[in-house]
């Protein structure tokens, strides 16, 4: 398969989830408001996210489009990477604060059951509260060491590259 026909294969994920999100109301007969607010609201924004990838992938010329980090520029590349690094930094910060949200509500509000990622359900059954919130910053911080040390391999290759010989 080709990198053009790859490309397409995430936004239409994305529409594909937006759309059983969509569906999911009417599936699963959920009667709560927010229950319904939230399937309208994620169900919308996968098709959006999903067909603005499809509009801009249409746009753009596929001779000269990256899929990859690696397929751009190395001047390019050290500001995608951190571009990335950024990203991953916000989503393990939102997924910790979702976790730590959902387990406080289990310790300390009474709550019977929470909604968590499984290895974190599985840590927390075995070792407690706080290994089970620091998950996600573990995580987080061995991503975004591998991707820092890519960023600095990529530095020194772009400033080899732009030294006169």
């Amino acid at each position: 398969m080709s990198d053009r026909k790859l490309a397409f294969i995430a936004p239409m994920s994305w529409i594909a989830l937006g759309l059983v999100v969509l569906a999911m109301p009417l599936v699963l007969k959920v009667e709560d408001e927010f229950g319904l607010l939230f399937s309208f609201a994620f169900g919308v924004a996968g098709l959006v996210v999903g067909g603005l990838q499809l509009w801009r992938l249409n746009k753009d010329d596929p001779k000269t489009t990256a899929y990859t980090v690696d397929d751009l520029p190395l001047k390019k590349r050290v500001h995608a990477l951190r571009r990335l690094i950024l990203m991953f930094a916000a989503a393990i910060i939102a997924g910790t604060l979702m976790t730590t949200y959902a387990l406080v509500q289990l310790e300390h509000a009474g709550a019977e059951r929470a909604a968590v990622w499984a290895p974190v359900a599985g840590v927390y059954s075995a070792l407690g509260f706080w290994p089970a919130v620091l998950v996600f910053p573990a995580l987080g911080l061995s991503g975004i060491a591998v991707m820092w040390h890519r960023l600095r391999i990529i530095r020194s290759a772009a400033s080899a590259a732009a030294e006169p010989r």
